[in-house]
């Protein structure tokens, strides 16, 4: 081994990789990015779970009760439902995860020793949320159950209070929009999300491979505007993004039984918003990426990484740091993934899914306007 000639050979490669700054940036940046990502994401703990509570009582044992649930971060109580109505309406609106039902006469039972029924209702379309919350609120509880029962027993000392000890509170848990808590039944529909934003990668290196063979200095010859021209490369692909987007719905309901309860037409309109949002991103990108090769890298750290651990298809969003949601927000596939949970699973519609809408659109334009800006700028 000629030690010399190595060296050589290590002076020109090192040279290399510093004329190639996109090269370099992945070479020190991807290890720290991905190791942050996968640390949130795998170290998640899910907490401040929304839930609400319909007090039919009014007792000062069911206010005690709902002192209980509200002492913790891993529950966060709202506003009170008024009445059940209102809670099937922030149920649909997603606004809420669970609800406990305090009956009629809870107080006086309580009092008397006699087992209360209280019913919990949850939110199945994550099951991981879902099965979080009835794990907390039935562990509160319960301890809260057996210390008043305690209480009552010592205070009476009589062997009638022995069946309230076994099961002080009886909770009746039902599960709406997922039933059984069918984990397939939740993921199917979100890793639809996720799958679309493959389409993505492919935008990015079509543009950058019409870079590299030189065929867009050719198009700056025609009287084009660069919105026209832009627009006229990027809605080709949408088309084609939604005839994907209905293969994958269908192949979500009939091969693995995935619900669809919301509208078809729905359905292809937010998918358009979202490859709006996603292929003027990766227009964006294209713009100042060299090639094909660094397309795709960038396209797995920017569309595939990060939508696949901060988009809450396995863990909820609202698990996660305050800044990694802000950053999660800005993820394409963030809001299209609860657009589609919602819509397949609890039939939405666009007067709960406004707000993800609006921010895909809003992503889309801002998008779409900063490539326009910089288009014929870098290209040339």
């Amino acid at each position: 081994m000629n030690l010399p000639k190595t060296y050589a050979v290590m002076i020109k490669e090192t040279r290399h990789i510093m004329r190639d700054p996109t090269t370099l940036l992945m070479l020190l940046l991807i290890p720290v990015f991905l190791m942050i990502v996968y640390s949130y994401a795998m170290a998640v703990d899910i907490k401040e779970v929304s839930i609400t509570l319909l007090d039919n009582d009014r007792s000062a044992q069911s206010r005690e009760f709902i002192a209980v649930l509200s002492n913790s971060k891993d529950l966060v109580v709202g506003a009170e439902a008024e009445s059940y109505a209102q809670a099937e309406d922030w149920f649909d609106l997603s606004l809420i995860k669970a609800l406990v039902v305090i009956p009629p006469g809870f107080g006086k039972k309580i009092q008397a020793g006699r087992p209360v029924e209280v019913q919990v209702l949850v939110d199945g379309t994550d099951p991981a949320t879902a099965g979080f919350a009835i794990e907390h609120i039935l562990s509160r509880s319960q301890v809260w159950g057996y210390q008043m029962a305690l209480k009552v027993y010592n205070r009476q000392a009589g062997s009638a209070q022995l069946a309230l000890i076994k099961e002080p509170l009886e909770l009746r848990t039902r599960t709406w929009y997922n039933p059984t808590l069918n984990n397939q039944k939740g993921i199917v529909p979100a890793m639809l999300a996720l799958v679309l934003n493959l389409p993505a990668i492919v935008v990015m290196g079509a543009i950058v491979r019409e870079k590299e063979m030189g065929t867009l200095e050719g198009i700056f010859a025609t009287p084009l505007s660069r919105g026209e021209l832009l627009l006229g490369k990027i809605i080709p692909y949408i088309a084609a993004g939604l005839i994907s987007a209905l293969l994958c719905a269908a192949a979500a309901v009939y091969i693995f039984d995935a619900p669809f309860a919301g509208s078809l037409a729905l359905f292809m309109l937010l998918s358009a918003d979202f490859f709006l949002a996603a292929f003027s991103m990766a227009l964006l990108m294209a713009i100042f990426l060299p090639t094909q090769t660094a397309a795709s890298m960038v396209g797995l750290l920017v569309f595939i990484f990060p939508a696949f651990f901060l988009s809450g298809v396995f863990f909820p969003v609202s698990a996660f740091p305050e800044m990694v949601q802000l950053e999660a927000s800005f993820i394409p596939a963030t809001p299209f993934v609860a657009v589609v949970r919602g819509l397949m699973i609890k039939g939405q519609g666009l007067e709960a899914l406004w707000p993800q809408a609006l921010l895909m659109l809003g992503t889309g334009i801002v998008m779409t306007l900063l490539s326009i800006l910089f288009f014929r700028k870098r290209i040339g």
